[in-house]
C-alpha cells in the first residue's frame, strides 16, 4: 500500500521521537511518540453519498453547448469530493466538473458547469466519483455513484439554402431520373397491388382481378420528383485532423445536410456508406432522413478500405432501376474517384457530383502533394462534365452550395 505524504510524516515522527526517547532515556517522549501513531491509524468516519437532482440541457448536436446540475446529498464527516466523469470529446467551457467541501454532518455538494460536444455518439454520462477524506488527511475512501444519463449526440446538419440545379437529363417533359413516390404517373410499369380506396379506375388490372379475384391495379413509376443517391465515403483515410477539424466529421455532416435538403422536399433519397457496405434503399420524407440520420450518429470509420468504384458495383441494380443522381462525399486525392464516377454515370449520362472535403493548412511536403494531387482530381472531373464541390474541414457551411445536375 502506497503511504501518503501525510501518513509518512506522522511514521517518521513516531519512529523519530522513539529514537529520541532511547537516546536521552525519557519515558515522556516515548509516550509522546503514540500520538502520530494515533492519528495515522484514525479511520474514516463512515459516509453516504446520495443523488439528488440531476439536470442536463442541451447538447444534442456537435458543438452545442450542454448545460450539466447535479445535486449531491452527504451525511458523514470530513472533507467530500466529488467528480462527474466527462468523456474526453467533451470540451469544458464553463465552471467545473469537479468540487468539494468539509461536511460535519449533512451537507449538499452542487456541480454546475458548460461544456460542449466535439464528436457525434452515444455516451454515458451517468457516473460519478466520490472521495471521502478524515479531518487528519491521512485516510481516504473512495465510492462510485452510477445512474442512467445517456446523451446521444447528433452531427450538425446545416440550412442547404441554394442546390444549383445544372441542367442534363431533367430537360426533358419526363425526365428519366425523376422518379419518386410523389407525383404524377408515368408510363413506366412497377408492380401490380391490391385496389386502395381513391386508385382511379383505369389503373385496374381486370385480368388480375378475375384470376385473384379481389381487385387489382397497376402501378406505375411516378414523376416529378428525383431520385439522389448518397456515397459517404468512411475509409480509414478520411479520419484525418483533430476533433474541431476532422475530415470524417465534415463528410458526415454534409451529407446529413444534403440528405435532409432532398428528403423533406419530396425526393427519393438513397444512402451507401464505402468500406462498411451500409445500404439504405431510396425512399422519401422525414422517416427517410431520420433513417439515415440514425445511422450516421453511430458511424465511424472503417477498419478495412472499399473502393468508390466497389460501392457503385454493388449498388448497381438500384442506380440502373432508379437512375438517380449520384452524389460522392469523399477526399478525392486519396479515393482516385475517377472510374466511379463515369460508372455512376453510364450510358444514360445520369448527374453525378463530388463533394470533395479539403484538409488545408498542411504546410508539409506531404501536404502539399496531397494539395497538388486533389487539384489535379477535381481538374480530371471537371473536364468529364462532374461538379465538383471543394469544402474546407471543421468549417461551418451554413450556405452549402451543392452542384447537382
Amino acid at each position: 500500500m502506497k503511504l501518503r505524504r501525510v501518513s509518512k510524516s506522522l511514521l517518521f515522527t513516531s519512529i523519530f521521537l522513539v529514537e529520541l526517547a532511547v537516546i536521552l532515556n525519557s519515558v515522556e517522549l516515548l509516550e509522546l511518540s503514540v500520538l502520530p501513531l494515533l492519528l495515522l491509524v484514525f479511520p474514516n468516519l463512515p459516509f453516504k453519498a446520495e443523488l439528488g437532482a440531476v439536470r442536463f440541457e442541451g447538447g444534442d448536436r456537435v458543438g452545442e453547448t450542454l448545460e450539466v446540475n447535479i445535486e449531491l446529498r452527504i451525511a458523514g464527516f470530513g472533507l467530500i469530493k466529488a467528480m462527474h466523469f466527462l468523456p474526453d470529446t467533451f470540451e469544458l467551457v464553463e465552471g467545473s466538473n469537479a468540487g468539494g467541501r468539509f461536511i460535519a454532518g449533512r451537507g449538499v455538494i452542487r456541480l454546475s458547469y458548460k461544456c460542449v460536444p466535439l464528436k457525434r455518439g452515444v455516451y454515458n454520462l451517468g457516473i460519478l466519483f466520490v472521495e471521502a477524506e478524515n479531518i487528519f488527511a491521512t485516510r481516504r475512501v473512495r465510492a462510485k455513484i452510477e445512474f442512467e444519463a445517456e446523451k446521444e449526440v447528433k452531427s450538425r446538419v446545416y440550412r442547404v439554402r441554394r442546390v444549383e440545379q445544372r441542367r442534363g437529363i431533367a430537360r426533358k417533359p419526363v425526365p428519366e431520373i425523376d422518379v419518386s413516390k410523389v407525383g404524377v404517373p408515368g408510363t413506366d410499369f412497377r408492380e401490380i397491388r391490391k385496389y386502395s380506396y381513391g386508385d382511379p379506375v383505369k389503373f385496374i388490372n381486370w385480368k388480375a382481378t378475375a384470376k385473384i379475384g379481389e381487385l387489382m391495379v397497376n402501378e406505375f413509376e411516378r414523376e416529378g420528383k428525383k431520385t439522389v443517391w448518397i456515397f459517404l465515403d468512411a475509409n480509414p483515410y478520411m479520419l484525418h485532423g483533430d476533433l474541431r477539424k476532422n475530415c470524417f466529421e465534415t463528410a458526415v455532416e454534409v451529407a446529413a445536410s444534403l440528405a435532409y435538403y432532398f428528403a423533406v422536399r419530396g425526393h427519393k433519397v438513397g444512402f451507401y456508406t464505402v468500406g462498411h457496405e451500409l445500404l439504405i434503399y431510396p425512399e422519401s420524407g422525414r422517416r427517410q432522413f431520420s433513417k439515415i440520420y440514425s445511422t450516421l450518429v453511430k458511424l465511424d470509420v472503417s477498419d478495412k478500405e472499399e473502393s468508390l468504384l466497389s460501392s457503385v458495383e454493388k449498388t448497381r441494380k438500384y442506380i440502373e432501376a432508379v437512375k438517380p443522381a449520384s452524389i460522392f462525399v469523399t477526399r478525392v486525392e486519396l479515393s482516385n474517384p475517377l472510374k466511379a464516377v463515369m460508372k455512376a454515370m453510364g450510358r444514360k449520362n445520369l448527374p453525378v457530383s463530388v463533394i470533395a472535403i479539403a484538409f488545408k493548412g498542411d504546410d508539409s511536403i506531404g501536404g502539399s502533394v496531397e494539395d497538388a494531387v486533389r487539384e489535379n482530381t477535381i481538374r480530371k472531373l471537371r473536364a468529364a462534365g462532374v461538379a465538383v464541390t471543394e469544402v474546407e474541414a471543421g468549417k461551418a457551411v451554413e450556405v452549402l452550395a451543392g452542384v447537382v445536375k
